[in-house]
Formats: C-alpha cells, structure tokens, sequence
C-alpha cells in the first residue's frame, strides 16, 4: 500500500505531463475517427489490411490459439507482457533514455496510437456483420480502451519526464542532470507501479470479455 501511495503522490507531481499526454491521445483518437467517418481513401487504404491482418499477425496469433484451446489464463498472461513491454516501456518509456529527442518520440509514439486506435475502432463499428455487434463487445471494447491507454499515458509520462530531465535538471531543484536523472528514474519507477495495475485489470477485462462472447 506505501508504494501505491508514493505512485499517487508522484503521479500528482507530474499531472502536468499526464494531462497533455490524456489530451494528445483525444485529439489523435477524434482525427482517426473523422478520418474514417468522412472516407478519406487513404487512410481507409491504409486501416483496412491493418484490419484483416490481425488474425494473422504474429503478435496476435498466439491468443488466438489460446482461445481454441480454451486457455484464459495464457491468454490473459500473454496479453499483459506483450502490453507492458512492447505497448508500454519499448515504444513510450525506453525512449525517454535520449534527452528532449525521446520525448518527442514518445509523443509521437503517443499520436500515432490514438489516431491509429480511433481508426480501427470507427472502421471496425462500420463493418456489417452478422449478428450485428452487440452493446455486450462495444462494452467489452470501451473497458479495453480505457485501462490500456491509461496505462500508456503513465508510461510515456514516465519517458518524456526522464528525457527531460538531463536536459532540465531544474524539474529536480537540481544542478545536476546525472542527479536528476536518477530521481526521473525512481519516479519512472513509482509510476510504473500504476502502469502495471492498470495493463493486469486491462488483460483480465479484454480477453474474459472475449472469451465469453467469442461462439
């Protein structure tokens, strides 16, 4: 419970950071779904294999396999360490070890992901299938959506503050950007303590919600 404490308080400290990078992934999210909405062939060209290939990618081949095998907890299992250290710390806090330019990447990364998710979410809520989709997988979806990318807005908040601070010692009253660096690190640290609560909820939500709905 102490470390859940020292999360929080320094999840307070950086609320800052955590709101700007909640507000790159609405705007991102809202320019993929307007994107769709309004067909622009492009992106359409774009989403629609990233769409079909999903049964067929890799990454997503082995919850499939889980699935017919009737194994949750694999899949459960699985779907959190590929989220934590490819969804999480690769793609928005690893890069945070390269002062400022990491955390431009993170916030790139941080676009990138809310646009590409508004597309795919739209596309995919505009495909006629039968039976229809029912409120039961939007639900399923929307629970999805709110633990992962919850969990990754820590996790770049995490990056850019490390990458900042070898360039902005001042962020840690400090002269010193080695100093400073250790303390982004034991902060990245202390929020990861979130992101890891918030990936674990967010397996166990996304693949018991679908392993009950899938026939």
């Amino acid at each position: 419970m102490r470390f859940l404490n020292e999360s929080l308080k320094t999840a307070k400290k950086m609320k800052g950071l955590l709101l700007l990078i909640t507000v790159l992934y609405i705007i991102s999210y809202f320019i993929g779904y307007i994107l769709i909405r309004i067909q622009v062939p492009g992106i359409l060209g774009f989403i629609e294999p990233m769409l079909e290939g999903i049964s067929t990618n890799p990454v997503y081949t082995p919850i499939i396999s889980a699935f017919e095998d009737r194994n949750l907890a694999f899949a459960i299992v699985y779907t959190f360490i590929v989220n934590l250290s490819a969804g999480a710390f690769a793609t928005t806090t690893l890069p945070g070890i390269i002062p400022l330019i990491g955390a431009a990447i993170s916030g790139l990364v941080t676009i990138f992901r809310g646009f590409i998710i508004g597309a795919l979410f739209t596309y995919a809520a505009s495909i006629e299938t039968e039976p229809p989709v029912g409120i039961e997988w939007m639900i399923v979806a929307l629970g999805t959506l709110i633990l992962e990318l919850g969990a990754y807005v820590f996790s770049a908040t995490a990056g850019i503050n490390l990458s900042l601070s070898s360039i902005f010692p001042n962020r840690y009253f400090s002269e010193s950007r080695k100093i400073a660096f250790k303390e982004a690190l034991k902060d990245a640290g202390r929020l990861y303590i979130i992101v890891v609560i918030l990936l674990v909820l967010g397996a166990i939500w996304e693949m018991t919600g679908l392993y009950l709905l899938m026939p």
